[in-house]
């Protein structure tokens, strides 16, 4: 073998150096990557948290709406059946008046 197939210590060094900044440039890249992934992960979660809170408010208030609408039917119910027990109070008048009345009439008109 010659001199001038094997490498310098020089050279060697160089080539070493040269493959530390290629690792250590792939490693700022990878943290730059690392760094801005994070960043957009932070921002899901943080945009997560908000559709949460929404979606919790959303519900409470679908919640609330049920229980008016429940109440509400309810309401109505019992003025219906007080409406019905007025109707049949009323219609009972009706019938005893009408039946008064007939009595009365007959008695004058068919002695």
């Amino acid at each position: 073998m010659s001199m001038q197939e094997i490498p310098s210590a020089q050279v060697w060094q160089e080539r070493v150096e040269g493959k530390v900044d290629q690792i250590l440039d792939r490693l700022t890249r990878m943290e730059e990557r690392q760094s801005s992934l994070a960043g957009k992960v932070e921002a899901h979660d943080n945009r997560l948290h908000d559709l949460s809170e929404r979606t919790q408010k959303l519900q409470n208030e679908l919640v609330e709406v049920r229980v008016k609408a429940e109440s509400k039917q309810e309401v109505q119910q019992i003025q219906h059946q007080h409406l019905s027990g007025r109707w049949k109070m009323i219609g009972t008048a009706a019938i005893a008046a009408a039946s008064i009345a007939g009595g009365f009439l007959s008695r004058i008109f068919f002695p």
